[in-house]
């Protein structure tokens, strides 16, 4: 009995640092190229999990990125976020991108690996837009849009259909959400990505 108590114990404390080092920020790269900044992120992988399986499943998933340039002292210098429309090719087994908005940009036969990339590739951010001489901290969020949360209905009155309603729906959960930091950082150190 002894032995099963230690070995549950070590199982749930291999689940919890697996839970604590899902939940760290991963490492952003970030370059300069001319008179803008390309970032990266090789470790951060969203296409994985529920958004994974909806894809598979022939629906379009939105995710919301979101790039944030923090000042020193935490006073925020830039901030740049961009709406990309995944979908997934069942027969090729690829995905498209849409980028909504301008420039609306569009991806296609993409590679899981590649559309990851295609999305940070689309997100350039100004050099100008950096404070002069001093350092900043780079930060990448990435996050399924909640379209439940979006739907613009009305909650029900408080009808006895309207309450059953309310309490037969499934317990909402938080999309998922991905980071990436990287800092501090000065722009006179980034090296200059050539073309």
């Amino acid at each position: 009995m002894r032995c099963f108590r230690q070995i549950i114990l070590l199982i749930s404390l291999a689940g919890i640092a697996c839970l604590e080092l899902r939940a760290q920020s991963l490492p952003l790269l970030v370059e300069r190229q001319g008179d803008q900044l390309r970032m990266s992120a090789p470790q951060l992988h969203f296409l994985e999990g529920k958004p994974l399986e909806q894809l598979h499943n022939g629906a379009a998933v939105t995710y919301v990125f979101s790039i944030a340039l923090t000042a020193d002292r935490g006073a925020p210098a830039f901030h740049l976020q961009v709406r990309f429309i995944v979908s997934y090719d069942l027969w090729e087994e690829r995905f498209s991108i849409v980028q909504a908005g301008p420039p609306g940009r569009t991806g296609s036969h993409l590679t899981p690996a590649m559309a990851e990339a295609w999305c940070l590739e689309s997100m350039p951010v100004p050099v100008p837009a950096l404070p002069a001489g001093k350092t900043f901290i780079a930060k990448l969020e990435c996050s399924v849009a909640d379209e439940a949360g979006s739907s613009g209905e009305n909650p029900p009155g408080l009808t006895l259909a309207g309450l059953i309603d309310v309490f037969s729906r499934k317990r909402h959960e938080a999309p998922p959400r991905w980071e990436a930091v990287s800092g501090p950082l000065r722009l006179a150190d980034l090296k200059d990505k050539k073309n």
